[in-house]
């Protein structure tokens, strides 16, 4: 396991700085101005409370040399540029996670007692965050701290819909948001963070699951939520969607197949301490017409029909085939039909079964009926009987476990 490389250039700039209290990371390219200047800001606000911390701002700037000076004149705090890792693809969440590995690898260097990770359009460069994440790893002494972010209730249904419930189940900890863009780790999680496994597939585009890192390398390592009002502007144009569900359940089932040993013997789940007011700015979100979505699935239903038996077990199909004749009112699929489908292309991805990324592919038709009737579903709750909801749908996920580890070990007992 190698960590990602750090240059020439900025080793002898980590040099000049030297160590740090807080290496505070941006995951993008940035104005080194405005970042510069929204520090600044910030140890102003922060004020006699930091006074006695060193920090450190670093981000990735395509020519380092040539942008700030290492060292602000400030001696609260220092500016670090660094050459942004090479990625052997452009995908979504690949360069993002690649410059969250370099951020970690460069606090790790600098013996950083906390590393406070953020997304690359600054949406989180304020105080209000900073303190919330130093305060989780620093006066609450968790290894790893996750941000609760203010989605409203039709938004990241990805992550709703699969990768939080599906890591939830895997790996036991609460956790409402496991690929997201802001997080902290401790400094002794920095350098773990920071490795990428060889021989992964696609160990140059490898995204960063930190929640799963901890759970199997540290599993006594506390994990904390904190609340922070924060919405990233994510840039998906240009993007399908069935590109960015298949990079990034097909991460997630990757980081399923490599974490097996320890995920096979986790049972249930367990609450995740969480930190500041999230009943704050709580949106509801606009409506979805829910008919586009279902078209799309009784679409691939005829399509995809001999992929999906090639994938799924017969009372699955013989689900799926009640829900093509449903009306659209009565449309619903059942939380554990949901999981278990989830479950089976997890095992279809892991024996290769087809090609994984027409795998993936087929997996976008029966994700866009889950939404159909998820949006249904929750139309008219407000956010926070939408996330009462979510809680059993998680609860779901652990309580249809069984079913995968029985699928896991003995995968022709299925077959149809």
């Amino acid at each position: 396991m190698a960590a990602v490389e750090i240059t020439e250039e900025t080793k002898q700039q980590v040099e000049r700085i030297g160590s740090a209290d807080v290496v505070v990371g941006i995951a993008g390219t940035v104005s080194p101005e405005e970042l510069r200047a929204r520090a600044g800001h910030i140890m102003q606000e922060l004020g006699s409370g930091v006074s006695s911390l060193r920090f450190v701002f670093a981000w990735p700037a395509p020519e380092p040399a040539a942008e700030a000076a290492p060292a602000a004149e400030d001696s609260t705090f220092a500016m670090l540029p660094f050459s942004p890792p090479a990625l052997s693809a452009a995908e979504f969440w690949a360069g993002v996670s690649a410059n969250q590995r370099a951020v970690l690898n460069l606090a790790a260097s600098l013996n950083a007692r906390v590393c406070i990770v953020l997304g690359p359009d600054l949406a989180a460069l304020d105080a209000h965050s900073i303190q919330l994440f130093a305060y989780a790893i620093l006066e609450r002494q968790c290894g790893l701290a996750i941000p609760v972010y203010p989605v409203a209730k039709y938004d990241g249904l990805i992550n709703s819909g699969i990768l939080s419930p599906l890591s939830r189940a895997l790996y036991g900890r609460r956790v409402r948001n496991p690929l997201a863009f802001d997080f902290a780790a401790s400094g002794a999680l920095c350098a773990p963070l920071a490795r990428v496994s060889p021989s992964a597939e696609t160990a140059g585009n490898a995204l960063l699951w930190p929640v799963t890192i901890a759970a199997t390398q540290f599993p006594q390592v506390p994990v904390g939520q904190v609340h922070i009002g924060v919405q990233h502007k994510v840039a998906t144009e240009g993007l399908e969607l069935s590109a960015v569900l298949g990079q990034l359940t097909g991460s997630i089932f990757q980081e399923m197949d490599a974490c097996a040993s320890h995920w096979q013997r986790i049972r249930g789940s367990q609450a995740t301490p969480t930190w500041g007011n999230g009943s704050e700015n709580q949106p509801d979100g606009q409506a979805i017409d829910a008919q586009p979505l279902l078209d799309s699935f009784l679409l691939g239903s005829k399509s995809l029909d001999e992929v999906w038996r090639l994938l799924l077990p017969p009372n699955t199909l013989l689900e799926l085939k009640r829900l093509t004749r449903a009306t659209p009112d009565q449309f619903r699929i059942p939380d554990d039909v949901w999981a278990s489908i989830v479950y089976d292309f997890a095992l279809a991805y892991r024996l290769r079964t087809i090609s994984r990324v027409h795998l993936l592919g087929a997996l976008t038709p029966l994700y866009l009926g889950w939404v159909a009737s998820w949006v249904r579903e929750v139309s008219n709750l407000n956010s926070a009987a939408a996330e009462q909801r979510f809680e059993q749908f998680a609860r779901a996920w652990e309580e249809k476990k069984p079913y995968l580890l029985s699928r896991w070990r003995w995968p022709d007992r299925f077959n149809p």
